[in-house]
């Protein structure tokens, strides 16, 4: 076929007189992390920001079960600032995700009036994720009470046993599989005294049984 002097090229890559070029895509930059959070995964590269994002703006950083003594003692004794103080410690269960035990650590850093908070998973028939209890004795209660409401075993706990619940309480209570239902009454007394009834009229007139 002879050739029409016509450019094999579709219209919408042509280029027209007097038009701008297409821009080509531009890679998106690398995410800007606060100070503190960037620090930790400078020194902690298997460290990752969580997707989602918490209404109280503090930096947040998800760690392994394994690495979560070491990464908490680099906190409080050789980062700049140093986080001297544990907040809080609680449980959570999500039963969709691959991991579905998280146990979340507040740290406060009294110098700088700074805080970082720190999520570490775990899974299994029985997740285990290390105590923290070498570093800060405070952790002793609650990762007690997460034990006994979510069965997360503290490995290193000086005294891991229920807090809440009877010793012999079947189950995690705050579990999201955890069974719904009424609690069993235990005992019931009749109440003491004369009975009342009250007729049509109104009028109260006590029955002496």
């Amino acid at each position: 076929m002879a050739a029409t002097g016509r450019s094999e090229s579709s219209p919408s890559t042509q280029a027209v007189p007097g038009q701008t070029p297409q821009a080509q895509p531009v890679a998106a930059p690398p995410p800007v992390y606060p100070e503190n959070v960037q620090k930790l995964l400078d020194r902690f590269p298997d460290c990752w920001v969580p997707d989602w994002r918490f209404a109280d703006g503090i930096p947040t950083a998800a760690v392994q079960p394994e690495q979560i003594v070491e990464i908490v003692r680099w906190l409080r004794f050789e980062c700049e600032p140093r986080f001297d103080v544990l907040v809080d410690v609680a449980g959570n269960h999500w039963p969709e995700r691959e991991f579905p035990f998280e146990v979340t650590y507040i740290l406060h850093s009294l110098e700088f009036n700074a805080r970082i908070r720190l999520k570490c998973s775990a899974g299994g028939e029985e997740p285990a994720i290390p105590s923290l209890t070498g570093v800060w004795p405070a952790a002793t209660w609650p990762e007690r009470e997460i034990y006994d409401m979510f069965g997360v075993t503290f490995e290193g706990h000086p005294d891991l046993r229920r807090i809440l619940m009877p010793e012999d309480w079947e189950g995690h209570p705050l579990r999201k599989d955890f069974p719904l239902g009424e609690e069993p009454i235990e005992f019931y007394r009749q109440p003491e005294g004369p009975s009342i009834t009250v007729p049509a009229g109104g009028d109260i007139n006590p029955t002496i049984p």
